[in-house]
């Protein structure tokens, strides 16, 4: 059945927690089938649609769909196949058959020492994968996934490492549309970078190991003439924003998280990452752990210390490692 429980509970001690919730897959299965009224409305009541229902809320800039109106336009462009069940089924069998501790123990690496999880994650359809305090939202609908099932754990890793980062800063996490001056878009565009920064570097090692490096942020982070004009790219928009931090902020401003986040530049996942690998590969992982705990603003002072973003010119000396090789030795 396509909404069948997952593993209900993964406890790698008597600590930590990551339950998974597959409520909203099977509502959203039978909601596809008919599109009834009664449908929508379990659908709706399900955790999973609630939370990734709060984060396009947290998110949205112009006027709010009701959470039906949402699902509906969500799904609209969706058919029920049975190739649509089959696909969705495989990947919620391929995370149940992986190695759970394994994957737990590439997102703990990046975290501080002592973290706790107790996280739900839910597993949806057709909504992207996001984080909402501490707890996640995994779409298994998402073609990146049917292509390559590997892509669903990595991606796991991904948002856990997000909601691993927001038990410490879960009070930076305004409305987006409370922002008033370009000095708070500012603040919260190197929150957001540190954010993804930790979230893509989290899953890099595992893709190594198993070759899985064809999604576009590690094929750009492989290419070091690409990386470097993103890193460039990313901060000369970080500088108009922090010359003028007094400035009331326009509508048109808001067009920075499109540069930062959109499919065609990834500015603050690519920089994020680089910054974190520089950190990492100066001072040592016990470093960039500590500076999830400490925030971004200690993680940016970390970075300028080493290198000059805007020339890509180290200002020590520092041995250069590619972000694709594993080190022979790790740094601790």
């Amino acid at each position: 059945m396509i909404g069948r429980k997952l593993s209900v509970m993964i406890q790698l001690d008597d600590r930590q927690k990551i339950s998974f919730n597959c409520s909203a897959i099977g509502a959203t299965a039978k909601y596809l089938e008919d599109r009834s009224r009664d449908k929508l409305e379990r659908l709706v009541s399900m955790p999973g649609s609630r939370l990734a229902y709060n984060h396009y809320r947290w998110s949205s800039l112009g006027p709010q769909l009701p959470i039906e109106g949402f699902w509906k336009e969500r799904l609209a462009r969706i058919p029920y196949s049975k190739e649509f069940e089959q696909n969705i089924t495989a990947v919620r069998e391929y995370l149940e058959a992986r190695n759970q501790s394994e994957w737990v123990n590439e997102v703990l690496r990046y975290l501080p020492h002592n973290h706790v999880f107790n996280t739900t994650v839910y597993l949806i359809i057709d909504h992207n994968n996001i984080v909402f305090g501490e707890d996640v939202a995994l779409n298994l609908n998402s073609r990146q996934f049917h292509a390559d099932h590997r892509e669903a754990v990595y991606y796991l890793i991904h948002e856990l490492a997000h909601a691993g980062y927001l038990r410490y800063h879960s009070e930076r996490m305004p409305e987006l549309a409370s922002i008033k001056t370009l000095g708070e878009l500012c603040a919260i565009v190197k929150f957001l970078t540190h954010l993804e920064g930790m979230g893509v570097i989290s899953s890099l090692r595992l893709r190594t190991r198993e070759g899985g490096l064809l999604d576009n942020d590690y094929k750009v982070l492989r290419n070091e003439a690409e990386k470097a004009k993103r890193v460039r790219e990313y901060f000369k928009v970080l500088s108009r924003l922090e010359n003028n931090a007094k400035q009331k902020v326009k509508q048109s401003d808001f067009e920075v998280f499109e540069k930062m986040s959109g499919r065609a530049t990834r500015l603050w996942y690519i920089t994020g990452c680089h910054m974190a690998q520089t950190i990492e590969s100066t001072f040592g992982l016990n470093t960039l752990r500590q500076l999830v705990e400490k925030g971004c603003s200690d993680f940016f002072k970390k970075y300028m210390s080493v290198e000059d973003p805007m020339r890509q010119w180290p200002l020590i000396q520092k041995q250069e490692k590619s972000c694709y090789t594993l080190p022979q030795r790790e740094r601790r």
